[in-house]
């Protein structure tokens, strides 16, 4: 089973997953993605470090994400 250790920090998170990978989550990015409200970063853990630069990271547009709700709310409709 994976384990999830998780860190909450006032706009950010930091998710340990199985002692291999740590993902952070944050919002509120400062420029220059400041249109990406939620930011995902994989950085893979090795010898019980994460390292310093991401392997992988993942963007969401918040104004995309609402634009879809309400599609989705009109379709219900």
């Amino acid at each position: 089973m994976t384990r999830f250790d998780i860190k909450v920090h006032t706009d950010h998170a930091a998710v340990d997953v199985d002692g291999r990978f740590r993902v952070t989550i944050r919002s509120h990015v400062p420029p220059p993605i400041a249109s990406a409200q939620l930011v995902l970063r994989v950085y893979p853990i090795s010898d019980g470090e994460p390292w310093c630069e991401p392997y992988e990271e993942f963007f969401v547009d918040e104004g995309r994400v609402i634009e879809l709700e309400n599609e989705a709310r009109e379709q219900r409709l």
